[in-house]
């Protein structure tokens, strides 16, 4: 969701619009940062609503802030829910997929019938629900040939996703919108893709897309942007964020649960065997593992099994200090060794660090010429910390297997 947020106020800002948004990273004013942390919720809104200058506000809206405190605005143009996902069931009542997308599906009550709700034909319980609303719906899906797409256009509904070409590489996204079919270029070309490998971010893309047309912004600065974005890494820091290290790739991201962390494994997996192609000698893979204490010991667990299908090389276990939760400390990195043993994992190959920023250094220690290493990571201060850590390694053309600088 935060790719959403930021891609779609880098569309708007390329609009004209002033822009401000909210999200799990802060809260951004025109390209500066106002506030760093987490600020998907009410209190995120509301700095970005209460500014006068803002023309245009794209406000990341968490489970968790709906149903502790509600929502900061009552009137919206757009919203757009990404996906379900099973993730902190048993807060706050909340014990089954239906449950989450009836929280989440909040958001479309701030929408009169001229709003537009975005939604995610390949996910089953978002699609079930689109029927029901009252205001316009969009609909994406990786397929354009989607069934549910095909008919939503037929009765004049705009929708987002892919036609497949002779060629991964000519493969396009299409907005069908106002009776009209647009090509928005090749999914292949898009940054946030790389290279067509994460695929999970052609979802992200559609639901922005169809939220820029919902806001009228015009297709081809839609197009323009998607071209651009992702070719920082200051774009979307902390998601599917790359980092080559002369003989060494590093993949930063936030994934937290596991449809996220298989996700960010498939594209990881995509991502080594195009390097694979590319006669790159066939390194090993490192992973990082972690999870805040408020998800309940199954989720924990499933965590662990999930990672485990993907057989990395190594496994570092972090403890996230500052999201325990109620739990005590070292209870979240037993559960995640115990089952990833239980499920096959060898434990010597399983390393335990006490605080995230040194189970993130530690894995660097471990790396050779040619491996992958794949971090979701969690705290702010711990991925400051790794970026100025890495920008130090790639100014000294550091090569792995050479020893890290000392902390600063």
């Amino acid at each position: 969701k935060t790719t959403v947020v930021r891609l779609l106020a880098a569309i708007l800002k390329t609009s004209g619009k002033r822009t401000g948004y909210s999200s799990t990273e802060g809260v951004m004013i025109d390209g500066r940062e106002m506030d760093g942390g987490d600020f998907s919720g009410p209190a995120g809104a509301r700095l970005v609503l209460r500014d006068s200058s803002v023309e245009a506000a794209v406000l990341e809206t968490a489970r968790g802030g709906i149903l502790r405190r509600g929502l900061a605005t009552e009137y919206a143009d757009v919203a757009v829910i990404t996906n379900i996902s099973a993730d902190h069931f048993g807060e706050y009542g909340i014990d089954n997929l239906d449950d989450l997308a009836d929280v989440k599906l909040t958001v479309a009550r701030t929408l009169g019938e001229a709003g537009t709700l975005v939604l995610n034909a390949d996910d089953p319980v978002l699609l079930a629900r689109a029927e029901t609303q009252t205001c316009k719906v969009a609909l994406f899906a990786y397929d354009d040939s989607h069934p549910s797409l095909v008919a939503h256009r037929l009765t004049g509904g705009t929708t987002c996703g892919v036609v497949e070409r002779s060629s991964v590489e000519n493969d396009q996204l299409i907005l069908s919108h106002e009776g009209e079919c647009i090509s928005l270029g090749a999914i292949f070309t898009m940054p946030l893709t790389m290279n067509g490998v994460a695929l999970y971010n052609v979802a992200n893309i559609s639901a922005a897309v169809l939220a820029a047309v919902g806001l009228g912004i015009a297709p081809k600065i839609i197009s323009t942007v998607l071209m651009q974005f992702g070719l920082e890494r200051s774009d979307n820091p902390g998601r599917f964020e790359r980092w080559n290290l002369s003989d060494l790739t590093i993949i930063i991201d936030y994934a937290h649960n596991p449809s996220g962390i298989a996700f960010l494994m498939t594209a990881s997996a995509a991502l080594r065997l195009e390097q694979v192609r590319h006669h790159r000698s066939d390194g090993r893979v490192g992973l990082l593992l972690g999870q805040a204490g408020n998800r309940g010991d199954d989720a924990i667990k499933q965590l662990a099994e999930t990672v485990s299908i993907f057989t990395p090389n190594v496994i570092v276990i972090k403890e996230l200090s500052s999201m325990l939760r109620g739990r005590s400390v070292g209870e979240v990195p037993a559960l995640l060794r115990t089952a990833l043993i239980e499920n096959g994992f060898c434990a010597e190959h399983i390393v335990n660090e006490p605080e995230e920023i040194d189970a993130a250094r530690r894995l660097i220690e471990w790396a050779q010429p040619n491996d992958l290493l794949i971090m979701p990571i969690h705290q702010q201060s711990a991925r400051v910390e790794l970026a100025a850590l890495l920008n130090q390694l790639q100014m000294a053309n550091w090569r792995a297997g050479s020893g890290l600088p000392g902390r600063i």
